[in-house]
């Protein structure tokens, strides 16, 4: 017998050049669950979000923050005819129109009965009914340096011959004489001023 078939036969080892296996990448899987993440969190987050706004205005609406303040003018113009006070108004208010301030009346050696009315953001129209000049109520109420104007010829309930006065800006008014006491109505350019003259009435409001 051989030397060779004498030596028992050795198992075979592994190589060492072998190295492990190594496991696919798992990118994909990983950008799906990011994706499946940022959706949980829309999901828990908006409604969250969207409560809290909810309550925010809910707590401004209780709060009056919100609500546009109309004043009950026509009752104050009651209210002082009952008084026996010398006060002008207008027998209607053109629609979308309120007044967004108590009308008042000032006692005194200047009695003065006021009155103002909005409409939107820009469009606004006070009337005055006062014992002091026109040319002082153009200055309080229009521009310390307005201008008097031209008279002009409009048929109303109060008068019928009224005074311009306007500013650098365009705004305007309109003054008369109304016993012994001035009347005057402004607000700003291509506003209503010349409008509510028509609606001015002073019979006792029911």
């Amino acid at each position: 017998m051989s030397e060779t078939d004498q030596q028992p036969s050795q198992a075979s080892s592994p190589s060492t050049s072998e190295q492990p296996e190594t496991p696919a990448r798992s990118y994909p899987r990983t950008f799906g669950a990011l994706i499946g993440s940022m959706i949980f969190l829309l999901v828990l987050v908006v409604p969250i979000v969207l409560i809290v706004q909810w309550r925010g205005n809910l707590e401004r609406e209780v709060s009056g923050a919100n609500k546009i303040y109309k004043a009950d003018w026509a009752e104050a113009v009651r209210s002082a005819q009952a008084a026996d006070l010398d006060v002008l108004y207008p027998r209607e208010l053109p629609s979308g129109w309120y007044a967004n301030t108590d009308p008042s009346y000032q006692g005194g050696d200047e009695p003065a009965w006021t009155m103002s009315f909005v409409k939107g953001e820009t469009s606004y129209v006070g009337l005055e009914l006062s014992s002091r000049s026109a040319q002082a109520m153009a200055q309080k109420n229009v521009d310390p340096q307005a201008r008097k104007g031209d008279e002009v010829d409009i048929e109303t309930d109060v008068a019928t011959t009224w005074t311009e006065w306007s500013d650098a800006d365009g705004d305007n008014a309109y003054s008369t004489e109304v016993g012994d006491q001035t009347l005057m109505l402004w607000g700003p350019k291509d506003g209503d001023v010349r409008d509510y003259l028509a609606l001015l009435t002073t019979e006792p409001l029911e």
